[in-house]
């Protein structure tokens, strides 16, 4: 086992644990559950200690992380797992159907299929994982997606690239660049608005929009707007 491709330290299991529960086969540890029947298909609670300096692995499958800590990389490799964590210099999901709330983040990248995260801000998120859901309160300073069928969600987006086909809805969109294909977007108010790709949906209900389009068959509904 590589050193960098540890879980840090468990604080401690939940009292009152009555069942064996297998984590995984890289690992082959076994733990207990509870008797309660939990609101996903997932383990008991694991307290997860993250240290300065180190990358947080999470791998075990069907478990519920609490992260603690000031953690610098944390990378969820498992799948159908459960991850409450404290802000962190970088998350990576690298497993599928994953749900992640975190505290405010610097960068994130999601490369799993079928994950979620909700989180308070993101400085530069990039997701080329498909069926993803990105819910942000408030600011994502650079988005990037290049995946199908993944959705965010956020009150304000600074630059968002759009190069896969994706759907954004934002109060506030700053600048917006859309070169792939059959996206959806709902936007509040956009300052800017670039369109390369084709069929792509686009709606922005107040303020006034700077639009350059020179894709095919978008269907545009900004009111009102001003082109050049």
């Amino acid at each position: 086992m590589n050193s960098h491709h540890r879980v840090l330290p468990v604080l401690a299991l939940t009292a009152g644990l009555v069942s064996a529960l297998t984590f995984g086969l890289t690992f082959g540890l076994t733990a207990a559950a509870t008797g309660a029947a939990p609101a996903r298909a997932v383990g008991p609670v694991l307290p997860v200690q993250c240290e300065v300096g180190a990358e947080t692995v999470l791998a075990w499958d069907d478990v519920a992380y609490d992260l603690r800590g000031t953690c610098g990389v944390v990378r969820v490799s498992a799948d159908h797992a459960t991850v409450t964590m404290p802000a962190a210099t970088r998350l990576v999901l690298e497993g599928t159907g994953n749900a992640v709330t975190a505290k405010p983040l610097l960068d994130v990248e999601v490369t799993g299929a079928g994950n979620s995260l909700a989180t308070p801000s993101v400085r530069s998120l990039v997701v080329s994982g498909p069926g993803t859901t990105v819910t942000v309160a408030g600011l994502v300073e650079l988005a990037e997606l290049s995946s199908t069928s993944s959705t965010l969600t956020a009150d304000v987006v600074n630059l968002a690239r759009l190069r896969g086909a994706d759907a954004v809805t934002a109060r506030k969109a700053y600048r917006t660049r859309i070169t792939g294909s059959d996206n959806v977007v709902g936007l509040r108010r956009a300052d800017k608005l670039v369109l390369t790709g084709d069929r792509n949906a686009v709606t922005v209900t107040r303020g006034r929009t700077t639009l350059r389009d020179r894709g095919d068959a978008n269907v545009l509904d900004l009111r009102p707007r001003r082109r050049r």
